[in-house]
């Protein structure tokens, strides 16, 4: 007699663990009625079908790290500058199409187990207190050259910022500019960011940090927009070579 009255209390427990189980939608109908993601980045959304892809493991994790210039660093306004930075377990030089393949594309791995991908850098003006809006920045560019063998990657700020506080990013990305899909939640940050400040420079040349003087050339671009002349130092030529915006 106790079984048969156990019996139905345990069907109705094994019935509420099934109901709670059960995702609130269904994965496979998600993207049904809505407008879908073709490769195009839309300010409105979309909704993408894109699978994941390929995951590293923990010991492949993405890592970067802005090593000039320094945080809280104070620069001249309106001075050219480059921002470097090391990037580790990220097989770069890959760069999709952002006007046509944007988030198309599952994440991959390279024969090492590193996601491919590539890096991007954003400046935005900050006011210490208040959140910035992401959609608002003063620089940003796509790096899709390959790192060297020490993971040594930098852009060149050409017409340097005006006067201010800033927040310089990294923004490591998958081939297809998903941000990088990671084995775990418990870990550091893939990416960087560090604050300088920007103050007004009223003399004729302006200073480099060792304090010599260096006056500033337009840059020289390519036919693929790559810098290859940007500034003129004691009459010598610097060349900085850097990826498409």
């Amino acid at each position: 007699m106790k079984f048969f009255l156990a019996y139905p209390l345990i069907l109705v427990i094994l019935l509420i663990n099934d109901a709670l189980s059960i995702p609130l939608s269904d994965d496979k109908n998600i993207c049904d009625h809505q407008k879908l993601n073709k490769g195009k980045q839309d300010p409105k959304g979309t909704c993408s079908t894109t699978i994941q892809g390929e995951i590293p493991s923990v010991d492949n994790m993405v890592a970067t790290i802005i090593t000039s210039p320094d945080n809280n660093k104070v620069l001249k306004a309106k001075v050219p500058f480059k921002v470097s930075f090391l990037v580790g377990n990220l097989a770069t030089g890959f760069f999709s199409d952002p006007d046509t393949q944007y988030y198309t594309l599952p994440q991959t791995l390279n024969k090492h187990g590193l996601i491919k991908g590539h890096v991007h850098v954003t400046i935005q003006s900050i006011n210490e207190n208040r959140l910035p809006n992401t959609k608002d920045f003063v620089f940003f560019k796509g790096v899709n050259d390959k790192a060297d063998k020490h993971g040594r990657l930098s852009v060149e700020v050409e017409n340097g910022l005006s006067p201010g506080r800033f927040r310089i990013c990294t923004i490591s990305g998958s081939f297809s500019h998903q941000p990088p899909l990671l084995p775990i939640a418990k870990r550091g940050a893939a990416d960087d960011c560090i604050r300088i400040t920007v103050e007004k420079y009223k003399g004729k040349d302006a200073p480099l940090e060792n304090g010599e003087n260096v006056s500033v050339k337009a840059p020289v671009v390519n036919s693929e927009n790559v810098p290859v002349n940007v500034l003129a130092k004691n009459g010598k030529n610097k060349r900085a070579m850097s990826g498409k915006i």
